[in-house]
């Protein structure tokens, strides 16, 4: 069986955006990044469902600046950004997110 960082490195939610297949994945840099900008997680998705753009480009970033896409740009990720998939992007991040996180059945282990 896994150990609980294989599970939460292991995690990720596939997206497409301008015809290019991407994860969003929250590993721990990922998170530990969120936390530098963002002061802490609640701060970091607060307003995600009122379409705060700045707040949803810096967190597509995140998520998807690991394996390949490490040197991709916070500008570079804004322009995959469009008003017609902005909410399939934010459904993404909260999936990824809820996905990073152990479940309580998982703690005890």
């Amino acid at each position: 069986m896994a150990n609980k960082a294989e599970v939460m490195k292991d995690k990720g939610v596939k997206i497409e955006l301008s015809g290019k297949e991407f994860e969003v994945k929250f590993d721990l840099n990922a998170l530990c990044n969120l936390q530098d900008k963002f002061g802490n997680m609640t701060k970091a998705f607060d307003g995600l469902n009122q379409q705060d753009f700045k707040k949803i480009r810096s967190l597509l970033h995140v998520g998807l600046a690991n394996g390949e896409n490490i040197d991709i740009t916070e500008n570079e990720v804004g322009a995959l950004i469009t008003m017609k998939n902005i909410s399939t992007v934010t459904d993404a991040l909260t999936q990824a997110f809820s996905d990073a996180m152990p479940s309580t059945d998982e703690e005890g282990k």
